[in-house]
């Protein structure tokens, strides 16, 4: 019987530490997009950068640009719907940036990171970015935060906060070089 018992305490142990350690999906690409552009349609506009786009991205940003694959959406108000993706501390953090007509930022929501570095999520943390415009947003850049940022570092979430910081820096970056200049 005392075999047993130790046998049981194992597995509920790791059961029970799992959720600190397991990541988590807040919202589907839908939904998403639903908070970020209520009501809208998406036509999906999907790029490849070329090494050239890479490097004026990056030269603009000094944000490393790690894949040249661009998942964005044209949004029927005029605006536009990125997916991207950075690395926290520990994963990768799914995000979504919705850029205003006039490129600045309209919203942006996590998808997906793990639970344990999610206060990325709360809304007052993700409201900094509103209005942010590339050329104008300091955030974040070669993995800290640029002196004079306009967001705010979370304590225990630095290294999540300051890639979204550094993700938004480049997703603006990419609208200004790659998707504004086919608008006009």
């Amino acid at each position: 019987m005392s075999m047993r018992w130790q046998f049981m305490l194992v597995p509920a142990a790791i059961v029970t530490s799992a959720p600190a350690m397991a990541g988590a999906h807040y919202l589907t690409l839908k939904q998403a997009q639903e908070l970020i552009f209520p009501g809208e349609t998406f036509k999906s506009d999907f790029r490849s950068l070329s090494d050239e786009q890479m490097k004026q991205i990056f030269d603009a940003s000094e944000v490393t640009v790690w894949n040249r694959k661009v998942r964005v959406w044209e949004v029927s108000n005029g605006g536009w719907f990125f997916l991207d993706q950075v690395h926290g501390k520990d994963d990768w953090v799914a995000y979504a940036v919705g850029i205003n007509p006039d490129g600045s930022v309209k919203s942006i929501e996590i998808l997906e990171c793990w639970e344990r570095y999610n206060q990325i999520r709360h809304p007052a943390w993700r409201a900094q970015f509103v209005g942010a415009k590339h050329g104008e947003f300091k955030g974040a850049s070669r993995g800290r935060f640029i002196e004079d940022t306009e967001i705010q570092n979370i304590t225990g979430t630095t290294l999540s906060a300051i890639h979204v910081a550094e993700g938004v820096r480049r997703v603006l970056a990419t609208f200004a070089l790659i998707i504004a200049p086919e608008q006009l």
